[in-house]
């Protein structure tokens, strides 16, 4: 389990670099893996493999890459420019993007059986679901970063 005390009382921007670090740029080479494998695990097992899944990880990249985009390139900004309850509206939008987020975790997770490969799988597929995994729990951690950390301190400032 993620220790995030540390950003509960670190400056703003210091969390926001964080942020970009650990989460925005590991999302960024999760994905570039991700979607290749599981178009290949798709395509490989036709027969076996939920089809779903490669689309929604592509769908989901898509969604992600987009959302990040809003942060670095209006939130975090305001945020490090200190407009405190100025950037309610920006935050709001991200916090809905975050449960539409959620949703698509929980879709994989069903898809995947919790991410839990079949037995005797090959290692591309095994590979798939573990990596499916870390991003998912990458992903809960950095919107609970967010949500209940950095945009509930900065919207009290």
């Amino acid at each position: 389990m993620t220790d995030f005390s540390v950003w509960e009382a670190a400056p703003f921007g210091a969390t926001v670099d964080h942020i970009l670090q650990r989460y925005h740029n590991v999302h960024r080479a999760q994905f570039e893996e991700l979607v290749p494998l599981a178009q290949k695990v798709a395509q490989v097992h036709a027969d076996t493999f939920p089809a779903e899944i490669a689309g929604l990880l592509a769908d989901m990249r898509d969604e992600l890459l987009m959302h990040m985009m809003k942060e670095e390139r209006m939130l975090f900004p305001m945020i490090n420019q200190g407009v405190g309850r100025g950037a309610a509206m920006p935050i709001s939008v991200m916090m809905h993007e975050h449960e539409e987020h959620d949703r698509a975790i929980a879709r994989l997770k069903e898809l995947t059986g919790n991410f839990h490969a079949p037995e005797g799988a090959c290692g591309s597929w095994t590979r798939l679901y573990a990596l499916a995994k870390e991003m998912a729990d990458d992903l809960n951690d950095h919107i609970h970063l967010e949500n209940d950390i950095l945009f509930a301190r900065v919207l009290d400032s």
